[in-house]
């Protein structure tokens, strides 16, 4: 990886757990991306967490608000990459995940990623 690459901070949501209601628990959670001018995208292997699952001694599930710590940690990340990335020392790929191109991008287009996505949902459908 060269300069070329900037390393930003994203986040996704998932389902964290179940509340005392019953209801699904959605939660944010935050990682480090890489992408180029063309679009390419790498993910860092470290995810940050906005909640974590307790229980108390009733066996109830709380889950506290750690977003902004979360979010911190993976600006934190992301500062060091690009800090590496403009001294010119790259990034240890095995880290790294490649996943799908930005939303079109070149790479989205020469990669045929429309396409892809197209013929896995028919195969799984």
């Amino acid at each position: 990886m060269n300069a070329t690459y900037t390393a930003y901070a994203d986040s996704d949501l998932y389902h964290a757990g179940y509340t005392e209601e019953g209801q699904s628990f959605v939660a944010e959670v935050y990682y480090v991306v890489m992408e180029n001018n063309a679009g390419r995208r790498f993910r860092h292997e470290a995810f940050f967490a906005g909640t974590e699952v307790s229980v108390d001694e009733e066996g109830i599930c709380h889950f506290p608000d750690l977003r902004q710590e979360a979010s911190a940690k993976a600006d934190r990340l992301a500062a060091r990459v690009n800090a590496a990335l403009k001294a010119g020392q790259g990034v240890d790929l095995n880290r790294w995940e490649e996943i799908d191109p930005a939303y079109g991008s070149d790479e989205y287009i020469s990669q045929r990623t429309e396409a892809k996505r197209a013929f896995e949902e028919r195969r799984a459908g």
